[in-house]
Order: structure tokens, then C-alpha cells, then sequence
């Protein structure tokens, strides 16, 4: 209970106060000195003013406080000379400067370039080249140039949304977009921001990095392009664009595309995609247009690479041949199940000639080499553990897919999880006399739960509220609590025992935190891999029922 109440304590620190006012390492610093304090303490009390102590904390106390002022020097190194440099709520944000040119970088990754002239023309003028007039346009992200070639459309409004505000800070500070007229700037979770919005668009463009996230797929998926289309007028067309090819298609990189046609064909009646370095999705409910420059030049809108190589990169048959290339069978992208994701995964092992398969594999001999040596009262807590780990898995996913960027409810959902433990043991104690049945019904408990998040998931998890989740949570872990001193009534409890129940607990959870990030989530989506834990907890149900009528 004292360890819980400490879990606790330090979640509810973190989520809201240090997550708000620390950088990382500053956020480790202030976490530790609690338990350096603590270590100092323990040691004098045994050996009072042995060196060793004021030694060994003073060590680590300088160790943490380096930590604190490296914390810049921790920074990859890029080509270039770094300009500028920041601890975002959302991320790292660095800026090296080239020659003439910007890079920022986020978390280490090349996100926006303020020279990439070749992608602001192609982001810009392939899809606002298909309206003769277009005013009211979306454009989620940006980087270098693409507001300027925005410009010469002469737009009445320009909604630019980007979720963190020192991103748009940081571009505009450097030039690598342009303040111009009728611009508006929001900072908010686009697909949030779409949700709550009334506004209709004649185009929208969805500038993002590959969908190799949870947090980015929630962009390519079936309800959002439900969600874009209803924010388009009639002749409206949403443009967005994934990883490209130079002469051959690989297989994953096939079924990505694929999978994206299929589930963007569903909600719009045209759908035309246009290969280079980026493929690009021009999707509206009239045909197409292929004749770019043509319908530029038409309009008076002067380009460099488009006027000058399109037709040399993207001919009728070039164009012709990716979109003959798209297999129809191909599985739909949707929330609950990303198959973006598990194609984005076995394109990245391709990419690098391996395979998760091995350790999947190993740890699943391991898994059942365990549960072969574990008594059937052990074998409860253990499903418990896997399985309370796993939902605490599940919802960090499903939270994000539903509610965007989970940074700042990340400490909140896992102190949630810790916080039902203390209650739930408190019960438990009351209750352990009951026995076996007390461990059935909360079996039983638990697997109604999941069977309602299932629910969720499939027919409103988009339209719940936060504290939905929260609440799930809480109840999960209230019920792992008090399975825990019903168990260990069961088998004795003796030292032995609740050593071995202790670990049963502790190795489900480590079980569960592995196969549900590692394998069920990416392979199977949200909603089978809920089903596979209600599999393990029916399981631990039979077992105890079966033994429960034996004892009878």
C-alpha cells in the first residue's frame, strides 16, 4: 500500500506540475532527489555518518545535475551549424543552418527544410490547380515556400493548423513560412480541431510525415477522410501524400498505397494518385485533372519545377501505370484497426532485412514455459498483470487515435491505472475469506469490461468522453488490487507465497506490456487484441471455476 500510495503520488506530480514546468532531465533530477534523500537517510540510520553515504549521494547528485546542464550537448549532431534549440511540451525542436538553408528538426528527425522547393509547388498547386477559383482553403502543417505558392491564388482565408506552437514560432522566426494575407494560424490537434469545427473548405491539405505513428495514422484513416469530406464543399479536394518511388514499387510500400486508395475511395468518388518522391492523393467527388502545368498556365500562376520537369517526371503512362498497380483487396485503414501501421512496420523490416518473428517467437516460449510452472491461483494474478498491463496499453493507444498528442495525458492515464491498487487490495482483504468465488466474479468483471470497451471502440470511441477512459482504468486496476490478497489467502500466505505471487503479478504485467505494443496492437489493431485478453482471462476463469467444482 505504501508503495502504491508513493506510484501514485509521483504520477500525479509529474501530470500536473512537472510535465508543465520541467524539461526531461530536468523532470529525472526533481524525481530522484525524494529517493537519494531517502538512500542517505536509510544508510546514516544503519551506519550514522559513515562517508560512504554522504559519498555515494553526492555521486549521484552530480551525475543527475549534469544531466540538467548537458542536456544541450545531448543533441544529435547534423550537418550545418545549430541555430536554435528548445524543449517543446511536444518534442525537441532543433534548427541547423546550411549555407542558406534551415532544417528543423523534431526529436532528432528532419521534419520541415526552407529550400524544398520541389515539394511546396507539388503540396500546393497539384490540388488548388483543380478549382478554377479557390477561397477557403486548410493546410495541416507546412514548411518552406508552401504559403508563398498559397499566395498566388489570392485566397480570402488560409487556416494553417499546427498542434505545437513553438513548431509555427520556430518557422516563422527563420523564414521557413511566410506571414501573407488572410492568414490565420491555429494551434490545436487538427483532426480535434475539424471535429468541433462548422467551417467548409474548397480544399484541404494534409502536410505530414509518413503515417508510421499512431499519433500521424489517425490522419489516413477512415474517419478522417469521412471528417475531411464533410468539411468540403461540393467540389472540394483533399490532397495528402505518402513516401514515393523512383522505378520500383516494393510490395509493402504496394499494399500501403493501396490500402490508402481503398479507404479514401469510400468517401470520395475520384480519387487520382500522381507519383515522384512523394506520392500525392488528389481526392474529390469530379474527375481529376493530370494537365497541371496546362491548367496553371491558364491561370497565370508562374512555378519553376512544375512548369519546367512535370512533364518529364510524370507522364500519362507513369500515371497510368501506379494507379493500374493498386490491388482492391487490399484491407481498409481504419482507427481500430491501423493497417497502415503493420504495412509502415513490414516496410521498415524489409528496408533492413529483418524480422520481429524471432523475438516473438522466443517470448512466447518463455510465456508458456512459465505459465507451465505456476500454480492455478498464481496463474490468476498472472493473467491479471498481463492483462491489466495490456489494457493500460490499449488505452494509451486508443486515446491518442481519438484524441490526438497524449504527452500531457500520458502520466495521467498510468497514475489512473496505479491509483485503483490501493482499493482495491483494501477490499480485498475484507473479502479474501469468500475464496475461489471472489476470484471468479472479478474474472468475470474483468472480462465484461473488456467486452465493453470492444463496444466502444467499434461504435463511439471518437465520442467519449475523457473520463470514459479514466474511469476504465480505474476500475481495471481497483480489480487487480483486489484480487491480489484473495490469492495469496488461497495459497497461505506465507513469505514464500506472496513472493511468488508477487512475481506472478509482475511477470503478467511485463507479458503484457510487450505482446500488446510489440505484436497484438500493430498486427491484430485495437479491437483484437482486446479480444486476445479476454481470451487469457477466460482461460484463468475455466481454471478456477473447474477447480472451484473439484473443492465442492
Amino acid at each position: 500500500m505504501t508503495d502504491n500510495i508513493g506510484d501514485v503520488a509521483g504520477g500525479a506530480l509529474f501530470s500536473f506540475i512537472l510535465v508543465y514546468l520541467a524539461t526531461p532531465f530536468q523532470t529525472v533530477f526533481l524525481a530522484n532527489l525524494p529517493l537519494l534523500a531517502a538512500a542517505c537517510f536509510l544508510f546514516t540510520s544503519i551506519r550514522r555518518h559513515h562517508p560512504a553515504a554522504f559519498i555515494g549521494t553526492g555521486l549521484a547528485l552530480t551525475i543527475l545535475l549534469t544531466g540538467i546542464f548537458m542536456e544541450p550537448a545531448s543533441l544529435a549532431t547534423f550537418k550545418g551549424e545549430p541555430v536554435y534549440y528548445h524543449e517543446s511540451r511536444y518534442g525537441r525542436i532543433a534548427v541547423y543552418k546550411d549555407k542558406e538553408q534551415f532544417t528543423l528538426f523534431m526529436d532528432g528527425t528532419p521534419v520541415f527544410s526552407s529550400q524544398n522547393l520541389t515539394m511546396a509547388e507539388e503540396t500546393i498547386h497539384y490540388p488548388l490547380s483543380q478549382l478554377d477559383n479557390p477561397q477557403k482553403i486548410l493546410i495541416i502543417s507546412a514548411e518552406g515556400g508552401m504559403l508563398e505558392e498559397l499566395q498566388k491564388y489570392r485566397p480570402a482565408r488560409i487556416d494553417y493548423v499546427e498542434l505545437d506552437p513553438e513548431i509555427s514560432s520556430v518557422l516563422f522566426r527563420f523564414g521557413l513560412i511566410k506571414d501573407i494575407p488572410g492568414l490565420h494560424v491555429i494551434h490545436q490537434d487538427a483532426r480535434a480541431y475539424l471535429t468541433k469545427s462548422n467551417k467548409i473548405y474548397d480544399v484541404i491539405i494534409v502536410n505530414l510525415p509518413e503515417p508510421d505513428t499512431f499519433q500521424i495514422n489517425r490522419f489516413f484513416t477512415d474517419r478522417f477522410f469521412a471528417l475531411a469530406k464533410q468539411h468540403l464543399t461540393a467540389s472540394g479536394i483533399l490532397s495528402f501524400s505518402v513516401e514515393g518511388f523512383d522505378s520500383y514499387l516494393a510490395e509493402p510500400q504496394l499494399r500501403k498505397i493501396s490500402s490508402l486508395y481503398n479507404t479514401v475511395s469510400e468517401h470520395f468518388g475520384h480519387v487520382l494518385l500522381l507519383p515522384g518522391q512523394r506520392i500525392f492523393f488528389l481526392c474529390g467527388n469530379r474527375p481529376i485533372r493530370t494537365d497541371i502545368p496546362a491548367f496553371l498556365l491558364e491561370k497565370g500562376i508562374q512555378t519553376s519545377y512544375i512548369s519546367g520537369f512535370y512533364y518529364g517526371d510524370l507522364t500519362n503512362e507513369r500515371i497510368a501505370r501506379l494507379n493500374n498497380l493498386l490491388d482492391p483487396a487490399a484491407p481498409k485503414n481504419i482507427d481500430e484497426s491501423p493497417q497502415l501501421m503493420q504495412l509502415v512496420f513490414s516496410q521498415w523490416f524489409v528496408k533492413f532485412s529483418t524480422s520481429p518473428n524471432r523475438f516473438i517467437a522466443g517470448l512466447t516460449i518463455l510465456l508458456f514455459i512459465y505459465m507451465a510452472c505456476i500454480k492455478a491461483e498464481e496463474f490468476v494474478l498472472f493473467s491479471t498483470g498481463f492483462m491489466t498491463m495490456g489494457s493500460e496499453i490499449l488505452v494509451i493507444f486508443a486515446f491518442q487515435i481519438f484524441f490526438g498528442y497524449i504527452y500531457f495525458q500520458i502520466g495521467l492515464i498510468i497514475t489512473v491505472f496505479l491509483a485503483g491498487l490501493l482499493p482495491g487490495a483494501w477490499f480485498g482483504e475484507k473479502l479474501r475469506g469468500r475464496g475461489k468465488q471472489m476470484l471468479v466474479i472479478a474474472d468475470s468483471l474483468l472480462i465484461i469490461l473488456l467486452g465493453l470497451f470492444i463496444l466502444a471502440m467499434k461504435y463511439g470511441g471518437d465520442r467519449l468522453p475523457v473520463v470514459s477512459f479514466l474511469l476504465f482504468g480505474f476500475v481495471i486496476s481497483l480489480i487487480c488490487g483486489f484480487q491480489f490478497p484473495v490469492a495469496l489467502r488461497l495459497r497461505g500466505g506465507d513469505n514464500r507465497v506472496v513472493t511468488r505471487a508477487f512475481s506472478a503479478d509482475l511477470t503478467g504485467a511485463a507479458f503484457g506490456t510487450l505482446f500488446t505494443s510489440v505484436a497484438l496492437i500493430p498486427y491484430l489493431g485495437i479491437v483484437w487484441a482486446t479480444a486476445g485478453l479476454i481470451g487469457l482471462k477466460l482461460t484463468s476463469l475455466t481454471i478456477m471455476a473447474t477447480r472451484h467444482e473439484k473443492n465442492n
